[in-house]
């Protein structure tokens, strides 16, 4: 009789132990541990109580790796949006650099002296480059939009009386810079007079022509001229 007890209590405790639970002495039967199922290529985990997620560990975890793909667009979002501010940045720096432009007086005949105004700004109104538009044509006067080092060059014509000349100065912020000019013995001689000068320029500041007190003479050919153009920033 105590043979037969003990031949059917060893199936009973390996049903047990296939099924996750553990035996305690004298209070019959409770959950213990988990207990891990392994085939030829997973492992499954099951919690204590023995239920399990669905997944298995060669899964992946698909709410980490969107989690990642959020973080990376997030990122290169912030990325981009430096790169773009970077871009416009440069686009007005280069803006700013492009500077050029070449005047002529856009008159015809004699202009100054006898003819009209003497010591005036000239104001060149027929505009061959004006790139950035830093040359104003309706007062003459070319405002630098940077600092930096600049080259001018003026150029003027005149059909010359006897004992007279011609000449301009070339002025920044009103303050004469240079001159250019001569003086004539001889009645009606045609002179073409130049000068070109470097000049480190702050942001801001005002270079223009003056007409010093003298005759010049313009036609279709484009005699008088005022030039200039950014040669590097500072």
């Amino acid at each position: 009789m105590k043979m037969q007890k003990s031949v059917s209590v060893v199936p009973l405790l390996l049903l047990l132990c296939l099924s996750g639970v553990g035996v305690t002495k004298g209070q019959g039967v409770e959950v213990t541990k988990a207990v891990e199922f392994k085939t030829e290529n997973e492992v499954v985990t099951t919690p204590a109580d023995g239920k399990t997620d669905g997944r298995t560990d060669s899964e992946p975890d698909l709410w980490a790796e969107l989690r990642v793909l959020r973080d990376m667009v997030v990122e290169q979002s912030v990325e981009l949006a430096v790169t773009q501010s970077q871009l416009e940045d440069m686009k007005t720096q280069n803006s700013e650099r492009n500077v050029a432009f070449s005047v002529t007086l856009g008159v015809g005949g004699y202009y100054g002296g006898y003819y009209g105004p003497t010591s005036t700004t000239l104001v060149y109104k027929d505009i061959l480059t004006n790139i950035g538009n830093h040359y104003n044509p309706t007062n003459g006067h070319f405002t630098a939009p940077v600092r930096g080092v600049y080259y001018f060059r003026i150029a003027l014509f005149g059909i010359v009386e006897r004992n007279s000349g011609i000449h301009c100065n070339l002025r920044t912020n009103g303050n004469v810079t240079l001159k250019a000019g001569l003086w004539e013995y001889i009645a009606k001689s045609q002179h073409h007079v130049a000068n070109a000068a470097s000049l480190l320029l702050e942001q801001g500041d005002v270079v223009d022509v003056q007409l010093g007190g003298t005759t010049i003479y313009d036609d279709s050919h484009k005699r008088n001229t005022f030039s200039g153009f950014l040669l590097f920033p500072v």
